[in-house]
């Protein structure tokens, strides 16, 4: 099985676990454009344990839905937790597209907030640098609506805290592990035990709520 290290698609490039906050900035139409379109997918063979790790579900998914097959997304709505963040984040942006803005930001929120949580569960720090890549190319739009009206963001990304709390993710949190450095030299994935998966999602839905706080002080 070959797969590419800017999984699904070519969609991701490196990323990082940022707040709503830090993530403005960057989100910005035009942030990190120029990176993004310089860099090529390289396709490579996950080894060992890299090899083990499940993103099928998620990869079919992303091929079928940038295949032009959009009836897959009210599929995909039905069980969301069984998708990788990334099928969420393309979701969101053509919601977004389509003028469906604040189920857009729910869903742009609610990835981001999962796709942090996996990047923390990785013991390589190289895994972070997906989320902020995923931010920048799925936030371009959806970060400046959301930012324009506090209240509104507020209110949302409160329901995605809420929502993540009360569900059982049925991804593989270990995708996250093959945006990093390690995927290319290394058999075995620097992650977290899954004993410690809930811990570690509760302790990044307490930050992402605190770092959401922060950018509605910076706002207001």
């Amino acid at each position: 099985m070959k797969l590419y290290p800017l999984l699904l698609c070519g969609f991701l490039a490196a990323c990082s676990s940022q707040s709503p906050s830090e993530q403005t900035s960057q989100t910005e139409p035009g942030a990190g454009q120029q990176t993004s379109q310089s860099q090529t997918p390289q396709e490579i063979t996950p080894k060992g344990e890299f090899a083990q790790i499940d993103v099928a579900k998620s990869q079919q998914a992303m091929d079928a839905i940038t295949g032009g097959n959009g009836d897959i997304i009210n599929d995909i709505l039905k069980s969301p937790n069984d998708y990788a963040p990334p099928v969420l984040y393309l979701i969101s942006a053509i919601m977004f597209d389509n003028d469906y803005q604040d189920q857009a930001t729910f869903w742009f929120y609610a990835a981001q907030l999962r796709a942090r949580s996996d990047a923390n569960k990785s013991g390589d720090n190289t895994a972070h640098a997906a989320v902020s890549q995923l931010n920048q190319r799925f936030g371009i739009k959806i970060t400046p609506y959301a930012m324009s009206n506090p209240d509104r963001l507020q209110s949302i990304v409160n329901q995605v805290l809420e929502w993540d709390s009360e569900q059982a993710r049925n991804y593989d949190a270990r995708w996250i592990a093959l945006q990093s450095k390690d995927v290319l030299t290394e058999s075995r994935v620097n992650f977290a035990p899954r004993d410690k998966w809930q811990e570690i999602n509760a302790l990044t839905r307490n930050q992402f709520r605190q770092g959401l706080e922060q950018a509605l002080t910076k706002i207001n």
